[in-house]
């Protein structure tokens, strides 16, 4: 997909600061947008963090759990821009290089998603555990 016209004539370094933010949070709007599983893992650590707000975490624990929602979040728009790379190179064409990369984008996403649960797991389970015994 080739860029808008207003597009093409920044490719220089942003000249302005805020700049810089302006296009980090268009950044976050599109993968938002574009991608199903960012949304799907904002809502699940969305949940996390309400469920957490009720059970009177410790300063680190509540530590854990956002390190752990955010690096989800940080994993998945990672594997996003792999994908994008990747589909960008070879131009939407099957090789199995490409696979392996986008496998292997997908695999730290998973990997992460389970660090995430097993924080979760550990940290929320023995009060859930006293709070409904």
């Amino acid at each position: 997909m080739p860029m808008d016209s207003k597009d093409n004539k920044d490719v220089c370094k942003n000249s302005c600061f805020i700049d810089s933010f302006k296009y980090a949070f268009k950044g976050i709007q599109t993968v938002f947008q574009e991608e199903r599983n960012m949304r799907t893992h904002l809502i699940l650590g969305i949940t996390i963090l309400i469920i957490s707000s009720f059970l009177g975490l410790k300063q680190n624990e509540w530590l854990w759990i956002i390190l752990s929602v955010f690096l989800v979040l940080v994993m998945e728009i990672l594997n996003t821009i792999i994908e994008n790379v990747v589909d960008l190179i070879t131009e939407h064409q099957y090789h199995p290089l490409a696979k392996k990369a986008k496998d292997m984008a997908a695999a730290a996403v998973l990997s992460t998603a389970f660090f995430s649960i097993i924080t979760a797991t550990i940290i929320l389970l023995p009060k859930l555990f006293i709070l409904f015994i």
